[in-house]
């Protein structure tokens, strides 16, 4: 019968090689290794931080959103514009839908690709680009947080297309592997930091349990508290941190803006450039800095808002800055509700663009109401139980009231914007104190951080117990004083 056949079924014997037997076994071996790579990666047991997920977030809302509604603004960042531009609030003052894309840490080219994937799920009427994108690099990140920075923003795109395309602009050679996965990047946790391991797997389990449907525009918010005694001390000591005459622009930050200003043309969106600010003794010399970037943007024939230059000191105080004397200042809550009033007006009053108007969507309306920026910017229902509504669309003597309205002790009042009312106002009310009724005044002031559209927004905060039942009339602030 020979060597070559088998003696009970008759079948032909496969003979491998040793080298044949080598390479079987090493694909074996490769396939077991990638499959554990991708189930690490999908468990997420090799991330290093697990609570900051908004790199992530961004792209899963974005993919979430845009079957159903469609992006009309989006700003594109990095920390600067994450920290320093509230989309909630810029969506509902002026009735349309805006999105961060802001990973932190990235720049000008990061931010093309990351627009590239974005116009596959959705097409937005404006772009705006943050300048702090054009940061005068003329490669990719090699090392140090900033690589680490690129690795998070590239690793949640879903467009693989685009991602590859990105790949060699973005990284150099050896982070090639590394950038498509975590556990390749921090495997060593498994030797170096088990606890940390076993965090990310019960956060991963948490995560998952969770139902989180909250509306997630792209922002991330990290600073709460303004700048200290200790860093003003700073300033009259050292000087400004930061010296404009040091800063440039590169061939990358030239290219990749000429890039994300055509691809917007080729697709009919308008595009912007913003800048942040930083606080005002923060930084010496802007006008050579500024002089820098003019030679990237102004060339694009699109408009420039510049809120570092000329610096409103009224509105950008202390408090709307981060407490640091590092280069890279951002800002606080506060300060990002103060920038994004002032896009808002801009792109109203000055850019005049035709944005879509979703005040009267029914759906736009359900996806915003009660989410940052809605009740100050838009009106609330008449049988809302979550608030004391005094007033509505009424005339008192001269001045219409669109509403006015009350929640736990904060006291809200909206007049037209072309009110003849300063500042400050003082109204007589009638209001139930403790059960009783009484009639007293009422000093409310002009809000330093929302300033809609529409209306001039008035706030006061009233004493425990207190509830405002009427508006009876208005009382001169002058009168008061001259008493």
């Amino acid at each position: 019968m020979g060597n070559n056949t088998n003696s009970k079924k008759g079948l032909p014997v496969r003979k491998y090689t040793k080298a044949g037997h080598l390479l079987l076994r090493l694909a074996a071996l490769m396939l077991v290794a990638v499959a554990a790579v991708v189930y690490c990666d999908k468990k997420r047991y090799f991330i290093t931080d697990q609570k900051n997920r908004h790199h992530e977030q961004r792209w899963e809302s974005l993919y979430d959103l845009t079957p159903e509604t469609p992006i009309d603004i989006v700003v594109l960042g990095n920390s600067h514009v994450n920290t320093g531009i509230e989309p909630s609030n810029l969506s509902c003052a002026l009735g349309c839908t805006a999105f961060d894309m802001a990973p932190s840490g990235t720049d000008i080219a990061d931010s093309y690709y990351c627009l590239k994937e974005l116009l596959t799920l959705t097409t937005p009427s404006l772009v705006i680009i943050e300048t702090y994108l054009m940061r005068g690099t003329d490669g990719p990140t090699t090392e140090g947080s900033g690589l680490a920075d690129e690795f998070r923003s590239f690793y949640p795109r879903r467009n693989l297309g685009i991602k590859l395309q990105s790949l060699p602009i973005l990284f150099g050679v050896e982070s090639y592997l590394p950038a498509w996965s975590f556990t390749l990047r921090n495997h060593e946790l498994l030797l170096r930091n088990r606890e940390e391991m076993e965090k990310n797997i019960q956060l991963y389990k948490d995560r998952i349990a969770q139902n989180d449907d909250h509306l997630y525009l792209g922002r991330f918010a990290r600073f709460k508290t303004g700048i200290s005694d200790t860093i003003m001390s700073y300033y009259d000591t050292k000087g400004p941190a930061v010296d404009g005459r040091n800063e440039r622009v590169s061939m990358r930050d030239f290219k990749y803006a000429r890039k994300i200003v055509d691809l917007c043309d080729k697709n009919g969106i308008e595009v912007m450039f913003m800048t942040l600010p930083m606080y005002f003794r923060h930084i010496e010399n802007y006008e050579a800095w500024r002089d820098e970037q003019s030679r990237v943007i102004i060339p694009t024939g699109k408009a420039w808002l510049n809120m570092q230059i000329p610096y409103d000191t009224v509105a950008f105080d202390k408090d709307c800055f981060e407490s640091t004397y590092e280069k890279n200042q951002h800002m606080t809550m506060i300060g990002s509700l103060v920038a994004t009033y002032k896009l808002a007006h801009f792109i109203n009053d000055v850019l005049k663009i035709d944005l879509p108007d979703r005040r009267g969507d029914s759906e736009w309306i359900k996806m915003f109401y009660g989410k940052d920026g809605y009740f100050e910017n838009m009106p609330m229902k008449d049988n809302d139980p979550n608030f004391n509504i005094v007033a509505k669309d009424i005339m008192l003597e001269d001045e219409h009231i669109i509403e006015c309205f009350q929640k736990d002790r904060y006291f809200t009042l909206k007049l037209d914007k072309d009110t003849e009312k300063g500042q400050d106002i003082v109204l007589l009310v009638e209001a139930s104190i403790n059960d009783e009724i009484a009639v007293g005044r009422l000093d409310m002031s002009l809000s330093h951080t929302f300033n809609p559209i529409g209306h001039n927004y008035y706030t006061a905060r009233l004493t425990s117990g207190v509830t405002v039942n009427r508006i009876l009339g208005w009382i001169d602030p002058e009168l008061i004083e001259s008493e």
